[in-house]
């Protein structure tokens, strides 16, 4: 399973890179999203966490609510 949803608030040293999306407490607003590589830590406010393994669907999630990460890559 590549999501797990309501983590706590901090993820240190994943076992592989790791991408994240902190949604507000309705988890209808995107507050934060990114990277965590495998020698590094986060640490946030928001407690509706989710984490992904893969890369692919952290980002059609993020597409879906508008968001482009990569805005040199196009929407399709």
């Amino acid at each position: 399973m590549t999501t797990e949803q309501n983590l706590e608030d901090t993820l240190c040293y994943p076992a592989v890179t790791t991408w994240f999306i902190c949604w507000d407490d309705l988890r209808t607003e995107v507050k934060a999203y990114g990277e965590i590589d495998t020698d590094q830590c986060m640490d946030t406010a928001w407690t509706e966490i989710d984490m992904y393994t893969d890369e692919a669907i952290w980002l059609a999630i993020l597409l879906e609510n508008g968001i482009n990460p990569n805005p040199e890559i196009p929407q399709v």
